[in-house]
């Protein structure tokens, strides 16, 4: 009439139980393997749920029982061992988690804190282990902390619950709680004697059987049980009573608890446990990957952002320059009309004014032309340092995009290595993006560019002018033609023979005013040209050298996840066949 009676078959493993035990436990190491892609970044009460019911695939049976103080759950387990080992009582009996086992003698020690190892000589506690939970409806948090603890080790949870206050609001959250360990899940209805009209605890079990069904997703196992009435039957030796009272659930648990049966329930516990884990690793994986794969996009778009500011700077420089080419070649045309109407023997008096041609050449040739070059360098070198603040403000935006909102957060879960790994590189990058905004002086960088290409002419045109404005230095470089013109018309007419070479010389004039306006032309565009390659290349160096960690992060985690992620998607479905393996008995 107890259940001590479950002992009449042997402990003995099958052969295929034995290879069933092996499977598991190889596919549990890959997981374990394949979790530990994730480093620390596991949560720690799923890497201990996961190492203890490891550890209690070789350990005995593992029954819990749980449910609301005043349950019965004290009488319950009394009644099923078949004596009275647990105190019981109408106010809480039960303060801590007891853990049941075999022992020669009653004994009792404190393992931890609300956590007290009784030993009993019962013969049933040699094939198994019972856990009694404190309440669900526990004042401390602690109870709560433990029971749900023991759950992910249980092999099997009895769920009891009163007949008087079936499924209150505390036993719904923890049962809905401990559904999704995909534990096998029996509920008792204790103290049905209290319910007389039949009618009335049909009800009562129809009540609990919806209830439970909505919560876990599938009808479990219920029993009406009353604990108190078992006991007093056994007292008496009323076998009739008995069964009445506790025959039904004893029953199956004879069946349940039978070595056949308690193998498989032992092989499913770590089993659901790793499905649970590698599921939700797979998920958080998956998720990350998504993440990364946007992140490989924003990153592709700044580099095509990048390779864009490189071809459209080059681009829409040439049309930029070209009005430069087009003030030197209007100058160039002013002065072949200059020099002919200048060289010619009907002017040889005026030429020997050297001054006087001077400034005439200045007034018609060379004009208001300095000032508008400068004017047109400063037009693209402001437009340079616009399209640099451009580029990084693209970035700037780009970056802004990636960061993780709480959106984002959720979806990640709460694993915060790789969260805050990837949220402060794309911090680092976002700072200096804002800092190269919102600190970007465009008059110092105009000042700067401009002095780089005034220096690299002067440095190639005219070094010993020193520090003057580009204006200055075209005009100077120019108006040096004027001087030429002079010397060549003045060795014209003090030679023997001049009148003769007067063409001849105002050809060469032209000519080497010519080259003078193309020299100038080279150097100018050759100044802007090279200024904007560099200013494109600091940015784009500047740029990579900035996202480099984030692109070696995402990288690496791509890599490491999609391992994980493939290891973990084999691994679940291994688990679940061999689920299917077992349960098929």
């Amino acid at each position: 009439m107890a259940i001590g009676r479950i002992l009449g078959r042997g402990s003995l493993l099958s052969r295929r139980e034995q290879e069933l035990r092996a499977r598991e436990q190889e596919l549990l190491e890959r997981l374990a393997e394949a979790l530990g892609a994730f480093g620390e970044e596991v949560a720690e009460d799923d890497l201990r749920h996961f190492r203890e019911a490891r550890a209690q695939l070789d350990g005995l049976f593992l029954l819990v029982v749980a449910g609301e103080f005043n349950s019965g759950k004290s009488s319950f387990i009394n009644a099923l061992l078949g004596e009275r080992v647990l105190p019981e009582g109408v106010t809480p009996t039960t303060d801590r988690i007891n853990l049941l086992r075999w022992g020669p003698e009653v004994a009792d020690s404190m393992l931890e804190p609300y956590l007290l190892e009784r030993t009993h000589p019962a013969e049933v506690l040699r094939e198994l282990n019972i856990v009694d939970t404190p309440g669900t409806n526990a004042v401390i948090r602690r109870h709560e902390e433990l029971t749900r603890d023991f759950v992910p080790r249980s092999d099997l949870v009895l769920f009891v619950t009163s007949a008087d206050r079936p499924f209150t609001e505390s036993e719904r959250t923890f049962l809905e709680q401990i559904g999704e360990w995909g534990k096998k899940i029996v509920v008792v209805v204790n103290k049905i004697d209290i319910l007389a009209d039949g009618a009335d605890r049909e009800e009562v079990l129809a009540f609990v059987r919806d209830h439970a069904r909505t919560l876990l997703g599938r009808e479990p196992e219920v029993f009406a049980v009353s604990a108190r009435e078992a006991m007093a039957a056994r007292a008496a030796g009323d076998e009739g009573r008995w069964d009445a009272a506790f025959g039904a659930v004893e029953e199956y648990l004879l069946e349940t608890l039978d070595q056949e049966e308690r193998v498989r329930l032992k092989l499913l516990n770590p089993l659901n446990v790793g499905l649970r884990l590698a599921g939700r690793y797979r998920d958080v994986a998956y998720e990350r990957l998504r993440v990364l794969g946007e992140d490989v996009e924003a990153l592709e778009r700044i580099d095509r952002k990048l390779a864009e500011f490189h071809e459209s700077m080059l681009r829409d420089l040439q049309p930029r320059l070209s009005q430069i080419d087009m003030l030197l070649l209007e100058m160039q045309r002013r002065g072949d009309a200059f020099f002919e109407e200048t060289i010619r023997i009907g002017r040889i008096k005026s030429l020997m004014d050297t001054d006087a041609v001077r400034r005439e050449f200045e007034r018609q040739v060379i004009a208001d032309t300095p000032e508008r070059i400068e004017g047109e360098v400063g037009r693209v070198v402001d437009w340079i340092v616009e399209r640099n603040l451009e580029v990084w403000q693209e970035i700037e935006r780009h970056i802004d995009r990636r960061r993780i909102g709480e959106h984002d957060r959720e979806l990640l879960g709460d694993f915060g290595t790789f969260r805050y790994n990837r949220e402060a590189l794309l911090g680092s990058i976002g700072r200096l993006a804002h800092e190269v905004v919102g600190g970007y002086n465009r008059d110092a960088e105009a000042r700067k560019i401009a002095n780089e290409v005034q220096g690299t002419f002067a440095t190639t045109a005219l070094a010993e002018v020193g520090a003057v404005g580009l204006g200055t230095l075209v005009a100077t470089l120019i108006t040096g033609a004027a001087a030429d013109v002079t010397g060549i018309l003045l060795a014209t007419v003090l030679a023997v023979g001049g009148f003769y070479l007067i063409p001849r010389k105002r050809r060469v004039a032209r000519r080497q005013f010519g080259e003078r306006v193309s020299a100038l032309r080279e150097q100018l565009r050759g100044a802007l040209e090279r200024q904007a390659h560099e200013e494109i290349a600091a940015s784009a160096a500047r740029i990579n050298q900035t996202i480099e960690p984030y692109r070696r992060f995402i990288e690496t985690q791509r890599e490491r996840l999609t391992r994980a992620r493939g290891e973990l998607v084999a691994v679940a479905d291994a688990l679940g066949r061999l689920k299917a393996d077992i349960e098929r008995g």
